[in-house]
């Protein structure tokens, strides 16, 4: 199994200052949704502080999925394919993110391309464990 690795934990001090140059910060408190299902925001967010519960919706009502904690992100499928939310999360208490915005993101490009690249290429990390972990649940129901 792969360990897990905060989302950029690998960047340099001014590598995170430009990020964050092109990031809103956004509060939440216990209870707060940060994400519908359904919306149609590419919004990224970086959990700083605090805690997410994802929420489903299905057949059995909604079913608490994951919880994300500080250096983990959210609506990363929204940010790449442009497609409604798939789910809702919500704060679990105080929790503070930071929004990347395609807007910041392409600001980001423009300014620091290598930089972007990295933010991509860990988006794609933080992606492919996901999978794997979905796959390794799957194949272990299979049996």
């Amino acid at each position: 199994m792969v360990s897990r690795q905060p989302f950029l934990a690998h960047l340099h001090e001014d590598e995170m200052n430009s990020l964050v140059r092109v990031t809103q910060a956004r509060r939440y408190s216990a209870g707060d949704q940060a994400v519908h299902e359904g919306d149609h925001d590419r919004t990224l967010f970086i959990i700083v502080k605090g805690s997410f519960d994802v929420i489903l919706h299905g057949a059995a009502g909604a079913v608490p999925v994951a919880t994300l904690t500080r250096g983990d992100i959210f609506g990363e499928l929204s940010f790449f394919d442009s497609e409604p939310r798939s789910a809702d999360v919500v704060a679990r208490g105080p929790a503070e993110v930071l929004l990347l915005t395609p807007a910041g993101f392409d600001r980001l490009q423009l300014a620091r391309p290598a930089l972007a690249l990295k933010v991509v290429l860990d988006l794609g990390r933080i992606l492919a464990q996901r999978l794997r972990g979905i796959n390794g649940r799957l194949a272990t129901t299979d049996r």
